[in-house]
């Protein structure tokens, strides 16, 4: 078996210029991808809101303060801490912050790729295989669309791959155990991930000595992240998923209602992959294959318990993370007696890969066309004839903040963490039913004067007529020009809103 790993006295600089034509090469096709993407779209745009909220909480950190969710900081909202402080790294060095993010996402599929390359060389892949593995694993599932969406999924890709390459590794080093650190503050589910990894490091590592440096590492890892969300928001963890864990309120929705969420989410990704993820079955060592099986099975079952709804949410993003995972089966697969059968499958697979490319294509396309250009044209629309600053209630808390100059009231709860305690009371333990009274309650306490929502939205969680039905006066303004045949479902629209006679006549 061929690897990596560092030998006794030597650094990580020896092994980087060890592989250092490997990793040129992995950098630049993996940038030269992402300068055709940036060509034929036209620069620097992104197709999800959230992407905006990454930007936004880099604007509050520059300037020292939120104008638009007055007195909030800039950790509330954001998932990954991680992910926020390269933001701020590149920021130092590329003018523009959207290019930066950009440079970011090329940068996390650069790592995810080169982290697929070491992994497959560690169970033994052929150089060359290898290399098909990793570069393929931008197009498998339509993976390049994942990299793209400005967010954190492609860090938390990489993150995966590094530590299944660091835990196959033939003699494992302290550089997992700082791995296993950070990740939580990639994404809170690879605390799972974690954790399993640190037990395999600590049960199979031979000396005392080793134990308590990973130990120490973990912790050097983690705690500089727990401070920062301690001091900026007073919780050890982002306050993200219990958002929308309350407002989507899926938990308390009846099992059979559940199920079809998560079996379609899970049919749609078994086809995306098919039959690859058939590998899975190839993954060594035994340790480390029963370690991924058990974070498989506790981060599907979570969802399902908690929010199965958000398997789809966002081209299904958060399953993504399951892609290295398979492309490391594929690679077990292929150095192991299994390789007529790995073989077999590869080349059905082929079959199967447009689809995946083509959802994802589709999807990215849709939205970078349609809602975030409906979306900008709104927010520009705003900007010229709202100049007195109003308050606006809004759903997607992201480019309206980063690109708007009103003051804003996240109906949701991911940038005013005051709306979730209406959620967690009404609309939680509703399942939903009582969403159209948490929202008119948080509307009550707020006062806002327009309302800006997604006819989508709009239409699923019926947020007009909602607000109608509690009192509220309701009229249409503006709606947010989009390309041509762009569906009326990603259309947003502007709403003046006048708060109910008797809440009026109360103030």
């Amino acid at each position: 078996m061929i690897s990596y790993p560092l030998e006794e006295g030597s650094s990580i600089l020896e092994l980087i210029l060890k592989v250092r034509w490997t990793i040129a090469a992995f950098v630049f096709a993996t940038a030269a991808v992402f300068a055709v993407v940036y060509l034929v779209v036209g620069g620097a745009v992104f197709p999800t809101d959230d992407a905006f909220i990454n930007l936004h909480n880099a604007q509050v950190i520059h300037d020292g303060h939120d104008e638009n969710y007055l007195g909030v900081p800039a950790l509330v909202g954001a998932t990954s801490g991680v992910h926020l402080v390269l933001l701020l790294a590149i920021e130092k060095v590329v003018f523009s912050d959207t290019v930066a993010l950009y440079v970011l996402g090329a940068s996390c599929g650069a790592l995810y790729v080169l982290g697929l390359f070491f992994a497959s060389i560690n169970v033994g892949c052929h150089r060359s295989e290898a290399m098909l593995i990793s570069v393929g694993g931008l197009i498998f599932a339509g993976t390049l669309f994942q990299l793209l969406n400005g967010m954190d999924t492609g860090l938390a890709m990489a993150a995966v791959a590094w530590n299944i390459k660091l835990l196959t590794d033939k003699r494992r080093t302290i550089w997992i155990s700082l791995l296993c650190g950070i990740m939580p503050f990639i994404r809170p589910e690879l605390t799972l991930l974690s954790v399993g990894s640190m037990s395999i490091l600590l049960l199979e590592s031979g000396t005392c000595r080793f134990k308590i440096a990973a130990c120490t590492t973990l912790l050097l890892g983690a705690v500089p992240f727990l401070v920062w969300y301690w001091f900026d928001t007073g919780s050890l963890v982002p306050s993200t998923v219990g958002a929308k864990t309350y407002y989507f309120a899926d938990s308390y929705a009846d099992w059979p209602n559940k199920l079809l969420f998560v079996a379609l989410a899970m049919a749609r990704a078994a086809v995306a992959c098919f039959p690859l993820f058939l590998c899975v079955r190839y993954i060594r060592p035994r340790s480390a294959g029963i370690m991924l099986a058990m974070f498989a099975a506790i981060f599907i079952g979570s969802y399902f318990w908690k929010f199965p709804s958000g398997l789809a949410h966002n081209g299904s993003r958060y399953l993504y993370i399951f892609v290295p995972i398979i492309l490391f089966g594929v690679a077990c697969g292929l150095s192991s007696a299994a390789r007529t059968k790995t073989l077999r499958l590869i080349w059905i697979s082929i079959f199967f890969l447009p689809l995946g490319f083509g959802w994802q294509l589709s999807d990215y396309w849709t939205h970078i066309t349609g809602h975030q250009k409906s979306l900008s044209d709104a927010v520009r629309w705003i900007n010229e004839n709202l100049p007195d600053r109003p308050k606006i209630l809004v759903h997607d808390a992201g480019y309206v903040a980063y690109a708007g100059h009103a003051q804003l009231v996240d109906l949701v709860g991911l940038k005013t963490p005051a709306a979730i305690e209406f959620h967690k009371q009404l609309t939680y333990p509703s399942a939903g039913k009582l969403r159209s009274k948490a929202i008119a309650d948080i509307a009550r306490s707020f006062n806002p004067e327009y309302l800006l929502a997604l006819q989508e939205w709009d239409e699923k969680f019926g947020l007009v007529d909602g607000l109608r039905q509690e009192g509220w006066a309701v009229q249409e303004v503006y709606a947010g020009r989009a390309s041509a045949n762009t569906p009326a479902s990603d259309i947003y629209h502007i709403y003046k809103l006048r708060k109910p006679v008797s809440a009026v006549s109360q103030s």
